[in-house]
């Protein structure tokens, strides 16, 4: 019997969460960021108002897509709620960075905001200024 919550998640491999044209295009998404930063800890690419994964990559079990999927998708949506009420003063939510101790989170909405794109990077691999443009590059 196949159940999916059992399942362990492919690490070091893009995987594809829905078998259709949108999780193609995640996938492209993925592969891209991952040519250009081989030493990425974990990506994904999320439907920001289901919350669902359509494509992720991992080099570590401990590093699940599916946990932080939606706070992050909730995260964005209160941004964008916050721009919109106008208070927060700002233009359209671009990405969001968070710099911990020893890694880099760059969060990035794209496809007018209904999907995000997410990256953690040790620092010692790649700088900020490395991953939002690898990320722009791969998410215009």
């Amino acid at each position: 019997m196949n159940i999916p919550f059992f399942n362990r998640l492919q690490l070091k491999k893009v995987t594809v969460g829905v078998a259709d044209e949108s999780g193609k295009r995640a996938q492209k998404v993925l592969e891209g960021l991952l040519a250009d930063i081989p030493d990425l800890l974990m990506s994904c690419v999320v439907d920001t108002s289901s919350g669902k994964v359509l494509a992720f990559y991992t080099t570590n079990s401990a590093y699940n897509p599916n946990q932080i999927s939606l706070r992050h998708a909730k995260l964005l949506r209160t941004m964008d709620e916050a721009l919109t009420t106008k208070a927060w003063v700002g233009g359209p939510l671009t990405d969001v960075s968070v710099i911990l101790e020893d890694q880099l989170h760059h969060l990035r909405p794209l496809n007018d905001g209904k999907w995000y794109c997410f990256l953690a990077v040790r620092m010692a691999d790649a700088n900020l200024g490395i991953a939002k443009e690898i990320m722009r590059r791969h998410t215009a």
